[in-house]
């Protein structure tokens, strides 16, 4: 196996959907304001004062329909495709698993430390800040980010082994 095929699908497609991730963030965030509001920290979430308003639904399903569906799905099949031909012996369970695995830890990655750590906690710009929160410094909080990507970060094992059962069950 050449590892370096590996790596290279799985963290050129894990930066490919991190990048629309981003993108779908700030549009989500351009319609309502709150359709990620679970995601901030508590305090936040209790002076913001109110429950996530139906458009922040919406907005969030749409999200994660378009993160999911429309860009995670055909981006780890484009990367499994690549790499069945990029390998001499093949896709194996192995490398489908790993290169699957790096697409979602490319992503939680750089959603720690590009969106919620520079982009919220530095540079918090406006369209992120929930109205009536902007002076709160739990917005500062690395923390906080860090223990919301460690808790989940078993999911890319989860999909790691269940993209390579799949991917080896088909190629």
């Amino acid at each position: 196996m050449r590892w370096s095929a590996v790596l290279g699908y799985g963290l050129g497609h894990g930066l490919a959907l991190s990048v629309l991730f981003t993108v779908g963030v700030f549009a989500g965030a351009a319609v309502s304001r709150d359709f990620l509001l679970n995601d901030y920290p508590p305090a936040i979430q209790r002076r913001y004062g109110r429950p996530k308003s139906r458009r922040g639904h919406q907005v969030a399903l749409l999200f994660s329909m378009f993160v999911w569906a429309v860009c995670g799905l055909p981006l780890v099949v484009g990367a499994m495709i690549g790499l069945d031909g990029a390998l001499p012996e093949g896709l194996d369970f192995l490398s489908a698993a790993v290169c699957a695995a790096l697409v979602f830890a490319t992503l939680t990655v750089w959603d720690l430390v590009v969106l919620d750590w520079i982009v919220l906690a530095g540079l918090r710009p406006r369209l992120l800040v929930l109205p009536g929160t902007e002076d709160m410094p739990e917005y500062r909080d690395l923390r906080f980010h860090l223990a919301a990507a460690l808790k989940g970060s078993p999911l890319i094992v989860v999909v790691g082994l269940l993209t390579g059962g799949i991917a080896t069950l088909i190629a």
